[in-house]
C-alpha cells in the first residue's frame, strides 16, 4: 500500500513522498527495495545510509533530509500494527481426523483442533480457539475464547484458562509441584487458573498448587523457559523474562517487571510496580515500586555502589594477584 495510506492507519505524521509503494516490512539493515524499516534508537541512525529501506518508522527528531518517514509517539508500539497490516495470519478452522476428543467435551464455534490433538472427558474450548498438532488437553479443562496453543502443549486436570491467551510449543500447565517430605511426595492436588491475555513462552512450565490455586492473572507475559512453582500468585500486567525461576507460594504484585534468569525464592512477596533486574537472586520480600539487583538481592543503587568499589580493589591489586592492601 502507499506510504500516506500506512501513516494514515498508524496515525503517524508523514515525512516524505508519501504516494510511493511500500510492499513490507523488515530490518534496517536486510530491507529490501519496497519495504518500511523500524528505527528506534540513534545510534542506528548511520545506517540508514547504507539501508535499502524505502522508509523508515520512528519517533519525532529522527528524520533526515531525502528520505521517508512515518513518525509516532511510540514507534514499537505502533510496529505491532504495522506488521499487522502487511502479516495476518490465516484463520484455521475444523477439526483433524486423527484428533482424539473423549465424549462430552464441548467445542465451540469455529474452532481448530490439529493433528493427533487429545482432549479429555469433561474439557470444554471456547469459540474460535486453535489448538496444534501434537496437544494433550486432560479432562475437566476449561479453555476460553480466541485461544491460540501451539503443538505438543501438555494442560494437566482442571487447569482454567481464560481468553484471548497464547501459549507457545512445549509448555506444561498444571504438572505436579515440587511437594516432598522426608523423602516423602506430598500430593499435589491442586489447580492453575490463567486468566485473559496473558502469553506463555515456549517451554515454560507452571505447577499445579499442593492445595488451592496457582494463579496468572490477566495481561501477564511470561518468555521462554521460565518456571513457575505451585501456589504462585502472579498479578495483572507483570512481565516475566527468560529462563526466571519462581519459587512456590510466592506472591508477585501487579505490573512488575523480571529480568532474565532471576531466581526468587518461595514464600514471599513481590510488591506492585516492583522491578528485578536480570540474574538477580531474590531472597526475601521486595517492596512495591523498589528496583533490586544482585546476589543476594539489595537496591539497584546499591549494588551498582558495590559492584564499582570491587572493581577498584581489583585494579588496586586486590583480584587474583592477592591483596596489596
Amino acid at each position: 500500500m502507499k506510504l500516506k495510506e500506512i501513516a494514515k492507519k498508524l496515525n503517524g505524521k508523514l515525512t516524505g513522498n508519501g504516494e510511493i509503494e511500500i510492499t513490507g516490512i523488515s530490518t534496517i539493515e536486510e530491507a529490501k527495495e519496497g519495504e518500511i524499516a523500524p528505527l528506534y534508537r540513534r545510534k542506528f541512525l548511520p545506517l540508514i545510509k547504507k539501508s535499502a529501506a524505502l522508509a523508515f518508522l520512528t519517533g519525532e527528531g529522527f528524520e533526515l533530509p531525502g528520505r521517508n518517514f512515518i513518525v509516532v509517539k511510540n514507534p514499537r508500539a505502533s510496529l505491532a500494527a504495522l506488521v499487522r497490516l502487511f502479516h495476518s495470519e490465516k484463520e484455521k478452522k475444523g477439526i483433524s481426523r486423527t484428533a482424539r476428543i473423549s465424549p462430552g467435551v464441548e467445542i465451540g464455534k469455529d474452532v481448530f483442533i490439529g493433528e493427533f490433538v487429545v482432549i479429555g472427558e469433561g474439557s470444554k474450548i471456547g469459540d474460535n480457539t486453535e489448538i496444534h498438532s501434537g496437544t494433550i488437553i486432560y479432562e475437566d479443562v476449561a479453555v476460553g475464547k480466541n485461544c491460540r496453543i501451539y503443538s505438543n502443549v501438555s494442560i494437566r486436570e482442571g487447569t482454567r484458562i481464560g481468553n484471548e491467551v497464547i501459549i507457545h510449543p512445549g509448555v506444561v500447565i498444571g504438572a505436579d509441584g515440587f511437594g516432598f517430605e522426608e523423602g516423602k511426595k506430598i500430593p499435589q492436588i491442586g489447580v492453575v487458573i490463567i486468566g485473559n491475555d496473558v502469553e506463555i513462552g515456549a517451554n515454560t512450565c507452571i505447577d499445579r498448587a499442593a492445595l488451592g490455586t496457582t494463579e496468572i492473572k490477566n495481561g501477564v507475559k511470561i518468555d521462554n523457559l521460565c518456571q513457575i512453582g505451585h501456589g504462585v500468585k502472579i498479578g495483572e500486567g507483570t512481565l516475566i523474562a527468560g529462563m526466571t525461576g519462581i519459587g512456590g507460594s510466592t506472591k508477585i504484585g501487579r505490573g512488575v517487571i523480571i529480568g532474565g534468569m532471576a531466581g526468587i525464592r518461595d514464600n514471599i512477596e513481590i510488591g506492585d510496580r516492583a522491578m528485578i533486574a536480570a540474574r538477580a537472586g531474590v531472597t526475601k520480600s521486595v517492596p512495591s515500586g523498589q528496583i533490586v539487583s544482585g546476589f543476594p538481592h539489595t537496591d539497584i543503587k546499591t549494588w551498582r555502589k558495590a559492584i564499582a568499589h570491587l572493581y577498584r580493589l581489583a585494579r588496586k591489586g586486590g583480584g587474583e594477584g592477592g591483596n596489596k592492601g
